[in-house]
């Protein structure tokens, strides 16, 4: 049993029956067998002292649930360079170059990479996009890293040809098969998703075998959708960049005209019975309304990558009238590729930038809970309350500054990676100092 104190604890976006949001003085205690949190409490507890020799002598400390990355490519983290195309099919093709120059021992490495960051930046939940090629034993790198965030591995699945939609999916099935010990050893830390890819690299086919082989697997769902208008475009027949550039490079033309045509992607997913409770959409910038009332309908989430969107230049999400809607929303960095930082709290404070209209518990939400629904681990819920598991971040605030429940979400997004004191997972502290909250 292990107990931190905290001059301020947000436990989640909502307070609850059993707990409040917001606790002054207050103390998390986990059980470092299961790392699950066993209880919080208001107490009576004055700041944490600063070492002797600091310039200021003293801070206040704020805790909150760690932050859940929903997207993002872990095997790409390597940055764009002046050279790098902004056109999709072009950033596409040059991201497939540099793929296939990376042994497994490469991709290892930026995994570990993109883990690190993950961590220092306090995120403690990923969901990470995995080819089945490059595995690489995923597993075994987070079982051995000294620091790194639960990770829900959606398995990616392509294929247009809608001929060998079949072996597609058996070969799925053999993947989980010959994996499914070490998933089970490393249940903590590892949990598997599927990825049928996006409306245009994966077959109706395809979809279809993915569908009635998760009728059994039950296994969460995220799609790239509407992440650019050339999907739209493509998806209605009108040609356009992936027709027209991108399939003819990876000697895909004969797939450049869909099977059958659509208004969007999201009505072609619709149509395909893909939208449901445990679907993400990855993306989904350019959506109409009746995309959203569709999405409304059915239950699925969306992901939004703010900072990738721009990368493209895509369409700002109408990420309002979405929260209106009751969508569910979550926040993804996307792959380093097509960002500056994996930092959730950098994605945070650009997603207030773009979207002045969405208040900051909104967002917040966005990074925990929502996050939470979007990977969907047994045990990762986005908030600090018994039961869940002891994922949290501690930050160092002024000594001056006082929180109260309204302004308790500006200040946890106002902060930087900078403020950040320790980083726990399951209880333990996996980045910062072990002491000063004990």
């Amino acid at each position: 049993m292990k107990k931190y104190y905290a001059d301020y604890i947000l436990t989640s976006a909502h307070s609850s029956d059993s707990l409040p949001a917001f606790i002054a003085n207050g103390s998390l205690t986990a059980d470092e067998t299961t790392g699950n949190i066993l209880s919080i409490e208001k107490i009576e507890k004055k700041g944490i002292k600063k070492k002797k020799g600091s310039d200021a002598g003293r801070f206040k400390t704020l805790m909150v649930p760690g932050f859940i990355n929903a997207h993002t490519h872990t095997d790409i983290t390597f940055k764009p360079d002046d050279k790098t195309p902004r056109i999709f099919s072009g950033w596409v093709l040059s991201l497939i170059e540099k793929r296939r120059s990376l042994n497994c021992l490469e991709t290892s490495k930026l995994r570990l990479k993109a883990f690190k960051e993950f961590i220092e930046s306090g995120t403690t939940s990923i969901g990470d996009i995995i080819d089945p090629v490059s595995f690489c034993d995923l597993t075994g790198i987070t079982g051995r890293a000294k620091s790194a965030p639960r990770v829900k591995g959606f398995i990616e699945l392509r294929g247009l040809d809608p001929s060998y939609a079949a072996q597609r999916i058996e070969e799925f099935k053999n993947f989980l098969k010959n994996n499914a010990e070490a998933f089970k050893k490393n249940e903590k830390y590892f949990s598997p998703g599927i990825s049928p890819h996006s409306v245009y690299s994966v077959s109706e086919n395809l979809f279809k075998e993915i569908l009635k082989a998760n009728e059994k697997l039950k296994l969460k769902i995220s799609v790239h959708c509407a992440e650019h208008a050339s999907e739209k475009v493509f998806i209605a027949g009108n040609g356009g960049d992936i027709a027209e550039n991108l399939l003819p490079a990876l000697n895909l033309s004969k797939f450049s005209v869909p099977q059958a045509t659509f208004l969007s992607p999201v009505s072609y997913l619709y149509y395909l019975k893909m939208l449901a409770q445990n679907t993400s959409l990855i993306h989904a910038n350019e959506v109409s309304g009746e995309d959203i009332d569709i999405i409304k309908e059915t239950g699925a989430d969306i992901i939004h990558c703010p900072r990738s969107n721009a990368f493209f230049n895509s369409e700002k999400l109408p990420l309002k009238k979405i929260i209106e809607k009751g969508i569910s929303v979550s926040l993804g960095t996307d792959g380093l590729f097509s960002n500056e930082s994996l930092s959730i709290l950098d994605e945070i404070k650009y997603a207030k930038k773009i979207h002045p209209e969405v208040n900051a518990k909104e967002l917040f939400y966005m990074a925990t809970e929502g996050g939470a629904k979007a990977v969907s681990f047994k045990g990762v819920t986005g908030t600090l309350k018994p039961g869940s598991y002891a994922d949290f971040t501690v930050f160092k605030i002024q000594e001056s500054k006082i929180l109260n429940e309204e302004n308790i979400y500006d200040a946890v997004i106002s902060l930087d990676k900078a403020d950040i004191l320790k980083v726990a997972v399951g209880g333990g502290i996996v980045y910062g100092a072990a002491g000063g909250g004990k």
